[in-house]
């Protein structure tokens, strides 16, 4: 077999591997309705295009669907960092300002090298800006990744992409190692689609894995409860994929459990974060109902939650949280310590869960 039927075959790999990223993200996407999960959807089309208008020499293609792929797959990470993540302590956002002076040195610094194949021709500029954008794309995964481990090899492969693109003009101007460039680049893309599904499909994004054998014996709806009953509900649901906010780690560990903290760690969550906490709680719900089972949700910390936010934010919260639990036939557990608040308060949080 000679070299162009290997980069062929090589070629024909990466876009099947795509196609089968593609088809997991967007039903991923159908399933969970998360935003990020569309636009990296689209992120894959772009690069099966991409490699296409590489194949048949198609310039104007490559920097057009390369440029797409970048752009979307940026995008998509910000997306899902904003909805999942701090953002404002992840990721520093103006360092975006720094790329079109990156661009600028890079492209001088080419022309001193005095390669064959520099700016001249007309799709490099854009590789090289999308390779920027990879760069930044993977640095949001590793953002990601404080919080998910799936997603700190995604972010590594992706920056080693990111850095495989900005040498672009370099490979044009090694011609004779051609099928090493292009059997480096489908190695690392599709790294990237493997990891992305292991992401994707990982327990951080998908809360019922495996198959429940328990049946939950609470009624559905939401109510109070206190510490010693928190006690009986760990023990009776130990084998549950109960998912947990919490400020204790002595937790069940078949537990989905996030602890509330302003330190990072490992499934860490802000205590001011309660659009996250909604919004995870809101799909765990709907997961548990398209599943034909009864989500509980667990909250350990109600006290901290109103130190760091306001007793009206947090009613506010736990009213969006109780409705999510009443539509799916879920259920929201409380645990307070009655003494915490005053009988004006107390009030208030038993007339939300009456």
């Amino acid at each position: 077999m000679n070299e162009g039927y290997l980069a062929l075959f090589v070629y024909v790999l990466s876009v099947f591997i795509a196609t089968g990223t593609l088809g997991v993200l967007f039903h991923t996407y159908l399933m969970h309705k998360i935003k990020a999960l569309l636009f990296w959807s689209a992120a894959w089309v772009f690069f099966i295009l991409m490699q296409v208008a590489f194949y048949t020499g198609n310039k104007e293609g490559v920097a057009l669907f390369y440029s797409f792929f970048s752009g979307t797959l940026i995008y998509g990470a910000l997306v899902y960092l904003k909805e999942y993540g701090d953002i404002k302590t992840s990721i520093r956002l103006e360092l975006i300002g720094i790329i079109p002076p990156i661009f600028a040195l890079y492209g001088i610094f080419l022309a001193h090298l005095g390669l064959s194949c520099g700016f001249s021709s007309i799709e490099m500029p854009f590789v090289v800006l999308s390779g920027i954008f990879f760069l930044f794309s993977g640095f949001v995964f590793l953002a990601i990744g404080k919080k998910k481990k799936s997603s700190l090899h995604l972010g590594i492969l992706t920056i080693a992409f990111g850095i495989f693109v900005l040498l672009y003009p370099v490979r044009l101007s090694f011609p004779h190692l051609s099928f090493v460039w292009i059997f480096l680049g489908t190695a690392l893309s599709v790294g990237m689609a493997l990891f992305m599904i292991n992401l994707i499909t990982s327990r951080e994004f998908l809360f019922f894995e495996e198959p429940v054998e328990l049946k939950v014996v609470l009624e559905p709806g939401a109510r109070l409860i206190t510490p010693n009953e928190y006690e009986q509900i760990k023990e009776t649901l130990k084998d549950y994929p109960v998912l947990a906010f919490v400020r204790s780690l002595n937790v069940p560990e078949k537990w989905n459990a996030y602890y509330l903290s302003t330190e990072e760690r490992e499934n860490r969550i802000s205590p001011t974060n309660l659009a996250y906490m909604a919004q995870m709680t809101s799909e765990y719900f709907r997961e548990a109902k398209e599943k034909g089972l009864e989500g509980v949700v667990v909250i350990d910390c109600l006290e901290y939650l109103a130190m760091y936010n306001g007793f009206e934010s947090i009613v506010k919260f736990l009213a969006a949280l109780k409705d999510f639990a009443v539509i799916n036939n879920g259920v929201l557990l409380v645990v307070i310590e009655e003494n915490a608040w005053d009988k004006r308060q107390l009030a208030i949080l038993r007339r939300i869960f009456s």
